[in-house]
């Protein structure tokens, strides 16, 4: 069980300083936010696909995929405004109306409503408040807020929307490495999605919080909506790197289930949020996964002589429980290779 929370939201409304548990740890890695600079784009053209057309698509997400674990995707044919319409609304409810929904449990394992994620003592809190969804296998429509009245409607619809996405971006990656389109889709089997809405207020002091610590994402993919407010930032070449919000766009990431499934053929990279003094900011996130009771170990296609194994099997639910107790920082892994651990896992927890 969780203790009640006073939600990020009403801080920010009335504080000049930041609380010290929010204060994050000092981080001297330079940031880059220059047009052209940003992860790639790929233009998946309402799935309208020639073969020449295919063929682009595969190479551009495996490329993004291997050399920054992030892209962005735009015309893939799903309705955004929606959803993002209704997850504000939620939010500009009054507090009152939004605590009936308060998480039960930490770690993303009920739906709800709440701020902080871990259960360690000692972990720095995070400047943002959350709505979690479970949507599969199992979509308990009755926990969900009842406002807005089109809450429900609008967000099982991303659901149903992602969950199709996910798949086809997944067949795409499959190809890239040369294995069947289907592969990494049955490697998930029936899969374990989530949404999680992340709604960052404007705070007295941006400089000394963070929306969310630098982290790798423990599922398989995470597809993203953002609003127009930059705040997502990926390490690139020991470099932070801002994701600049496209209208309408969709952005991807490299979990660490594919990195460890790939082989480290695709990267699951570090990534953070970063706040603002005015104006909110507000995510949405889709979390694709495997049951928590599935064994997850690298492809045997994708291992010889030249590409030795570099991950070991895991339990999906230990590795998760793992990342809860001790918070979603840093890289959190299972290398068995450490000659060959690349330089971007090297980074160091914060």
């Amino acid at each position: 069980m969780v203790e009640e929370f006073v939600p990020v939201q009403e801080l920010g409304k009335s504080l000049k300083e930041v609380p010290k548990n929010y204060i994050a740890p000092e981080d001297k890695i330079p940031v880059v936010n220059e047009p052209g600079k940003s992860v790639p784009v790929v233009d998946l053209c309402d799935f309208d696909l020639s073969p020449k057309q295919h063929e682009r698509v595969v190479h551009e997400i495996a490329t993004a995929s291997s050399e920054w674990g992030f892209f962005q995707v735009i015309n893939h044919g799903i309705d955004v405004a929606k959803p993002q319409r209704a997850s504000m609304d939620f939010f500009e409810l009054p507090k009152e109306e939004k605590l009936k929904y308060a998480a039960k449990e930490y770690g993303f394992k009920s739906d709800g409503y709440g701020s902080k994620i871990s259960n360690a003592d000692d972990a720095v809190l995070l400047w943002r408040d959350y709505l979690f969804l479970c949507t599969s296998p199992k979509r308990n429509l009755d926990n969900w807020p009842t406002q807005p009245p089109e809450y429900k409607e609008a967000m099982s619809g991303l659901a149903d929307d992602f969950l199709m996405l996910a798949k086809k971006v997944l067949g795409f990656l499959s190809e890239g490495v040369d294995l069947p389109t289907d592969y990494f889709e049955k490697c998930f089997g029936i899969p374990n999605q989530s949404i999680l809405t992340n709604y960052y207020p404007g705070c007295p002091e941006p400089d000394k919080v963070l929306g969310f610590m630098p982290h790798s994402d423990f599922g398989g993919l995470t597809l993203l909506l953002q609003d127009g407010v930059p705040g997502l930032q990926v390490l690139k070449n020991n470099t932070w790197v801002v994701v600049e919000p496209i209208p309408g766009a969709i952005t991807i990431n490299i979990s660490d289930l594919l990195e460890l499934m790939s082989n480290g053929r695709y990267r699951s990279v570090i990534h953070r949020v970063q706040v603002n003094a005015s104006r909110p900011r507000m995510s949405i996130a889709c979390n694709y996964s495997c049951s928590f009771d599935s064994g997850v170990a690298p492809a045997p296609e994708l291992i010889d002589e030249e590409h030795p194994q570099l991950y070991k099997p895991v339990n999906f639910g230990d590795y998760v429980q793992a990342v809860v107790k001790k918070g979603p920082t840093g890289k959190s892994y299972m290398l068995i290779n450490h000659d060959s651990k690349p330089e971007y896992m090297l980074f160091q927890k914060h």
